[in-house]
């Protein structure tokens, strides 16, 4: 993982920086407005686990083209609190779409929870990535994730089955940041979890570690990255980051990130508004079982989990 080639793809996922202080202006970008066609739910396999059951499902993207997204639903009828998940995008990890949390998703089935889990849209058929990591392709990719995860909320806040009142979102890397963009301009949720991410991406891209010097020798020089960064901020998740709550946020990150330090987790915790709480795990950016344990139960309290069988959460993979 420890390449230039990752190291591009997360500088194309982190955008940042010239301060813009309006947060009505940077939510006009993730505004799809009254007049978005349906959703025109598609459902292509229905799979049955145990009782729990999982949809394929598609639905319309506020921007263009499908939305890919499974959909897991408890095994009894009632009403249930839900959460929408949105995949880490590490080069060349099999779980690097909506696959990475479904087992997670169908354990949590049982104890209560209704889950929509989406492809972002570089996963997606079609999608042909730019060579120019200074191109526009990446700031569009992030309107498209942030209105997508938005409409991903629409349909769980529709379902009789969900409690509107006790809806989460959990997002790793790539939606870790996104989801720090949602959580500034669509309060709808009733908490967030953010996994190894987000950061200050000027921080981030500025640094002095050697991948990315190297990416930014590769890119043009300092002053270029600079002057994208400048062009581009309003895709950067530091800018949302003191319009973050009411709705609580779990941040987890890890002591031995491959991209990040622990001085920049902590600096991004410590600037973000609203009711949180920060947990280190000693583990790599795909992070461990403890930070899945503590997301249960963090998310437990909050929006009201059931138990889960002893042992059940253990039997989910970690991810690589």
């Amino acid at each position: 993982m420890k390449t230039v080639g990752a190291i591009l793809l997360l500088a194309m996922m982190a955008p940042l920086a010239k301060a813009q202080t309006n947060l009505g202006d940077l939510a006009k970008r993730f505004d799809y407005g009254p007049n978005v066609a349906a959703l025109a739910i598609k459902e292509e396999s229905v799979q049955d686990r145990g009782g729990v059951k999982i949809h394929d499902i598609s639905y319309a993207s506020a921007v263009s083209g499908r939305v890919p997204a499974y959909l897991v639903v408890p095994a009894a009828k009632g009403r249930y609190a839900a959460i929408l998940w949105g995949h880490w995008m590490m080069p060349g990890s099999p779980a690097a779409n909506r696959s990475e949390f479904l087992e997670e998703a169908v354990v949590l089935a049982q104890a209560g929870v209704v889950s929509v889990m989406i492809d972002t849209p570089m996963v997606r058929p079609g999608f042909k990535p730019d060579n120019d990591p200074l191109s526009a392709q990446y700031s569009e990719t992030v309107v498209q994730e942030v209105m997508d995860l938005r409409r991903g909320l629409d349909l769980l806040l529709a379902r009789p089955d969900v409690d509107p009142k006790r809806v989460a979102f959990v997002g790793h890397s790539f939606n870790a940041s996104c989801g720090a963009i949602l959580d500034a301009v669509d309060k709808r949720p009733a908490a967030f979890v953010f996994m190894a991410n987000p950061v200050s991406q000027r921080d981030f891209l500025m640094s002095d570690s050697p991948m990315i010097v190297e990416f930014r020798e590769n890119a043009g020089g300092d002053e270029k990255v600079r002057a994208y960064l400048d062009k581009y901020g309003w895709a950067d998740p530091g800018e949302y980051a003191g319009y973050l709550g009411p709705a609580p946020v779990l941040f987890q990150y890890a002591t031995h990130d491959e991209f990040m330090s622990v001085a920049m987790e902590q600096k991004y915790f410590d600037m973000s508004k609203g009711p949180k709480e920060i947990k280190f795990y000693t583990a790599t950016h795909a992070l461990d079982a403890q930070a899945r344990r503590d997301r249960y139960e963090w998310l437990k309290k909050q929006i009201g989990l059931g138990d889960l069988p002893a042992g059940a959460l253990e039997k989910v993979p970690d991810i690589k």
